[in-house]
């Protein structure tokens, strides 16, 4: 067992930098990286993290489906007393997948911006199915007893946008709306034309209160999480540019995590701390 602290966290762990899609906000760009690293290494990580408190792991890419090794990393995970979560455009979630591993996940978080399907094609997620694909894998998510988050971005696209049909058809147990966050060096030339002010987001937020979502500004998203890249480095978005220790493998966890900032107090305002 996981001994109890009461600042305990989770960790966004981009160990897969790959991803099928283009989405035109997308702040996980991880093009640069060639080779990430190898299953046996990530295992090492995950056994450090009690030792900064974390309790909680949200396997994230890129797309964490498209790695062969996701299943052992979860399985491990969920054996040495970890919460975890998957964050996914829902590409490899399936019956296969879910029958294989669906006992060691608590979280499936899937990436919904619009309930209309063409709004989805211009944000540069899927073909033209996306929508159909994240109702039907919703069920197949729901109906193993595993949690559902849907995350949705809000951009100059769909920030007019009634989302309550499509919320309430999937009805998660959680909704999450960021409002899209540029990212110097990583989304920065497409983002530009997409950004929406406070005034906007905070109409949207109004508008969909019914809906009991989780709320993320641009203020919120600054330096209140943890976030680790397919490198093995902690990295921080600090003044919009993303800021990296040394790998985790080379200095140990504590002195990487200590590279970074960490609002601890604004990780729980946005409402970090959830489980199951």
């Amino acid at each position: 067992m996981r001994k109890k602290n009461k600042n305990l966290k989770s960790v966004n762990l981009h160990f897969w930098p790959y991803c099928n899609m283009n989405c035109i906000y997308c702040f996980a760009n991880f093009k640069n990286i060639t080779k990430p690293l190898s299953s046996k290494k990530w295992i090492n990580i995950i056994n450090e993290l009690e030792l900064i408190d974390i309790n909680k792991i949200n396997f994230a890419g890129g797309e964490p489906t498209l790695c062969s090794f996701l299943g052992e990393l979860i399985k491990y995970s969920k054996n040495i007393g970890l919460i975890t979560s998957i964050i996914s455009n829902g590409t490899g979630i399936n019956n296969e997948f879910i029958k294989k591993f669906g006992k060691y996940i608590d979280w499936i978080g899937l990436s919904l911006d619009s309930g209309n399907e063409n709004t989805q094609y211009l944000l540069g997620r899927g073909e033209g199915t996306h929508v159909k694909k994240i109702i039907n894998k919703s069920k197949i998510i729901k109906e193993a007893g595993i949690k559902l988050k849907i995350n949705s971005v809000i951009t100059k696209l769909n920030y007019l946008e009634n989302f309550s049909q499509i919320i309430n058809t999937i009805n998660p147990d959680r909704w999450k709306i960021f409002q899209v966050l540029e990212i110097k060096n990583q989304n920065s030339s497409k983002t530009k034309n997409f950004s929406i002010n406070q005034k906007q987001f905070r109409e949207f937020t109004e508008f969909h209160k019914h809906l009991n979502p989780i709320l993320e500004n641009n203020n919120m998203m600054i330096e209140s999480y943890i976030m680790i890249d397919p490198l093995g480095r902690f990295y921080q978005n600090s003044n919009q540019i993303y800021h990296y220790s040394k790998p985790i493998l080379d200095i140990g966890i504590k002195n990487a995590f200590n590279g970074i900032i960490f609002d601890y107090n604004k990780f729980r305002e946005r409402g970090g701390l959830y489980y199951c």
